[in-house]
C-alpha cells in the first residue's frame, strides 16, 4: 500500500475546504489525476504528536486506576453511579468500571470523551492529571506519583 502524506493545520471555519489551512490540494490533485476512474482509495486524518507511552499506560492501569477503586472503598463507596441518557445507573466498583467512571466524569468536564486508543502523549498526560486530581478533591486520597526509579 502506498501512502501519500498531506499536511495542514486544522482551523474553525465553516466550509471543510477552508478548515484544512495548508494541505496542498494541487498536490492533492495531481496524486488523484493519475489515478484511473473508478479507482477506490481512502483518506486518513490522523492528529500530529508525539504518541502515548507504555509508562503512562502503565501508570494509568497498575496505579491511577487501583488507587481510586481503593479511594472509593475507603470512604465506603462499594459501587459507582454513572449518568447515562438521564438516567444513573449503578455500576459494581471494578477496575473496569472506575475506567469508565472517571471517563465519563472527565468528558462531562471537558465535553472529551477520553478515549485512550486515541490520545496522544500531551493528551494522556492531561487526562491522568486530571484522574488524580479528581481523586484527590472528591475522595480526600492520594494517588502515589510514578516511581521513575522502577521505570526502565
Amino acid at each position: 500500500m502506498v501512502e501519500n502524506r498531506f499536511n495542514f493545520v486544522k482551523t474553525s471555519n465553516f466550509s471543510v475546504f477552508h478548515m484544512l489551512v495548508g494541505l496542498n490540494w494541487n498536490a492533492l490533485k495531481v496524486l488523484l489525476g493519475g489515478w484511473k476512474d473508478g479507482t477506490r482509495g481512502y483518506a486518513l486524518f490522523k492528529k500530529e504528536g508525539s504518541p502515548k507511552s507504555l509508562k503512562q499506560l502503565g501508570y494509568y492501569y497498575a496505579v491511577i486506576l487501583p488507587h481510586s477503586v481503593k479511594a472509593f472503598r475507603d470512604n465506603q463507596d462499594f459501587s459507582l453511579l454513572i449518568d447515562f441518557k438521564g438516567k444513573q445507573i449503578e455500576l459494581e466498583l471494578t477496575l473496569d468500571n472506575m475506567d469508565k467512571f472517571l471517563k465519563t466524569a472527565y468528558a462531562k468536564l471537558t465535553g472529551v470523551y477520553a478515549d485512550k486508543s486515541e490520545m496522544d502523549m500531551e493528551e494522556c498526560a492531561a487526562y491522568e492529571d486530571w484522574c488524580i486530581k479528581w481523586v484527590a478533591q472528591w475522595l480526600d486520597y492520594q494517588i502515589p506519583p510514578a516511581d521513575i526509579d522502577k521505570i526502565d
